[in-house]
Formats: C-alpha cells, sequence, structure tokens
C-alpha cells in the first residue's frame, strides 16, 4: 500500500496540474451528482484527483477513457484499494454518440470498493515529458521530430519524417504499429515532405494550417472521420478536409482512442520507473475499432 497523496504530487507536478487546466472538463464530464462528489481540487483545476475514494492503493489502472466497460472490467479485476488514472474523465463511443459524461452510475460501486479516480486531460495533451503526439509520434517511429502548436507551454502536434511517404505504405505501417486492422485513409495527392502527428481529435483547421506551413504533406491523426453527431465538430471536419484537398495534404486517422492509447502506456511505465505499481487497461470495445475505410493486408 501506498498513500493516494504520493502518486497525487508525482502526478501533478510532472503534468503541471496547478497550471494547465481544462475550463471545460468539469462542465462536461461531471454531472450534478458527480460534480456533488468530486474533489474540491478536481472542480477548481479541472484537472488532478477527481474522486478520492482510497486514501491508499495498491495499484494505479491506467485507462485512455472511463466508459461503461473499463468500469466493469476495474470493478472485476481491482486487488483491494486501487486508483484509476485516465486521460478522459469521459464515457466515448465511436460513432454518432461520441462523447458522454463520467458514468455516475458507478460511483458508488468506487467508493465502496475503495477506487479513487485521477484524471488530466490537457495536461496530458502538452505535456513537457510525455504528452499524446510525441508519445505517438514515438510509437510510429517518427524522425527528426520537433513540436509545433504550442499550448500552454507544451505542443499539441509534432512533425517529422518517415522512410517513406507512400500512403499505402504509411497506412500499414500505422496500423501495425498501433495494433489495428483499419484505418481512415484520405488521398489528396500529397508530393514528398515532412509529416505531421496530431493525436486524438486532431481534425482542426488550424493545427493543418501549420502544418503546411511547415512543409508537412502528410498528417497522421486520431480523428480524421468525426462520427460524433455534433454540429461544431462536424462543420470543423468539413472545412479540416477541404483544406487538406486545396492544399494537398494527405491524412490518415487511426481513431481517437489508438493515437492516445500510446502516451497513457507512457503513464503507466513512469509510474512503475518511479515505485508505483501500475498497469495499461486496454478498452475491450474502443481496442477493437475496425470502421476505417482502409484495411490491413
Amino acid at each position: 500500500m501506498v498513500p493516494t497523496s504520493q502518486i497525487v504530487d508525482l502526478l501533478d507536478k510532472e503534468f503541471r496540474v496547478k497550471e494547465v487546466g481544462d475550463a471545460g472538463l468539469v462542465e462536461f464530464a461531471l454531472s450534478d451528482v458527480g460534480r456533488a462528489r468530486a474533489t474540491e481540487a478536481f472542480v477548481n483545476q479541472k484537472s488532478g484527483l477527481m474522486f478520492d475514494f482510497a486514501q491508499e492503493v495498491n495499484k494505479i489502472y491506467c485507462v485512455v477513457f472511463t466508459t461503461t466497460e473499463v468500469f466493469d472490467h476495474v470493478l472485476a479485476v481491482a486487488d483491494g484499494r486501487s486508483l484509476i488514472f485516465t486521460h478522459h474523465p469521459l464515457d466515448y463511443h465511436e460513432d454518432a454518440r461520441g462523447f458522454g459524461p463520467f458514468p455516475e452510475d458507478y460511483l458508488t460501486d468506487l467508493q465502496q470498493k475503495q477506487i479513487g479516480v485521477y484524471a488530466i486531460h490537457t495536461p496530458l495533451d502538452v505535456g513537457r515529458n510525455i504528452c499524446v503526439s510525441r508519445s505517438l509520434a514515438n510509437h510510429l517511429s517518427l524522425s527528426d521530430t520537433v513540436g509545433f502548436y504550442e499550448a500552454s507551454g507544451g505542443y499539441l502536434a509534432f512533425r517529422g519524417s518517415m522512410r517513406t511517404v507512400d500512403l499505402d505504405l504509411l497506412a500499414n505501417h500505422a496500423s501495425r504499429s498501433l495494433g489495428i486492422d483499419s484505418v481512415d485513409v484520405f488521398d489528396n495527392g500529397a508530393s514528398e515532405g515532412l509529416i505531421a502527428v496530431v493525436a486524438g481529435g486532431g481534425d482542426q483547421p488550424d493545427v493543418l494550417k501549420k502544418a503546411n506551413e511547415l512543409g508537412c504533406t502528410t498528417y497522421i491523426t486520431g480523428t480524421a472521420v468525426h462520427r460524433w453527431a455534433f454540429e461544431p465538430v462536424q462543420k470543423a471536419n468539413k472545412e479540416f478536409h477541404r483544406l487538406a484537398k486545396e492544399w494537398k495534404i494527405n491524412v490518415i486517422g487511426a481513431s481517437h482512442y489508438h493515437t492516445e492509447k500510446c502516451a497513457v502506456q507512457d503513464v503507466a511505465k513512469f509510474l512503475e520507473e518511479n515505485g508505483f505499481k501500475a498497469e495499461f487497461l486496454d478498452d475491450p470495445v474502443l481496442g477493437e475499432y475496425t470502421s476505417g475505410n482502409w484495411k490491413k493486408e
């Protein structure tokens, strides 16, 4: 058993939780029931220890989203007092339902079994040592990487190069590297150039514009096809693809989940290296993503 406070102190410092908040996170992630049971620090800082249900823990389970499937799994395998580390304190579906708030129905079970929850969104997006796009670039073996699109003292995107810029070969490389059978591929007739890597919901026109200015001709991201039926994101996605065609930038989308999974796996390693027992838990549904338009041979 280790004090939860030791883990929280380490993570808060590493990811600059007091400096880098996420104003929309509390509003969208928490229902009234969830807000009433969340820690005051989380409500104020918008990140960090969300539910303080265990003073000491045996193990930390690291996940990307707090889906119902993840909670069912954790509740089944947790050995005594535990802590869930999550990048998104949200339910998520790779379809029109998209994002949903933290599943409040599990709060009583988590409290009874003394399983706390620690959540950071933006602090992991722009972490100085571990961040979602850096971890993805490393996982894809991108060389000569340089961060771009600065935010909150870190970078939301990275550019670099690979041995090939052939779109089919890159799609195959991405699918194999991330362990998925399909990706979304858009051939916009790109010429040879650098590769931009933007994990998660990277279908952002402003980020694409910066990538274009830096000479990137391929853009690897998570959400290339926005399946969430939410008008603002659908509008931004259409503009993103319009610009990609205009600027002749090829696009590969490997799902929000799989492109951010790399960073959460790195967090689990970081916790282990600092003396805490940690494990990455794959999502049984999101981990089986197969809805891309390009299939692995």
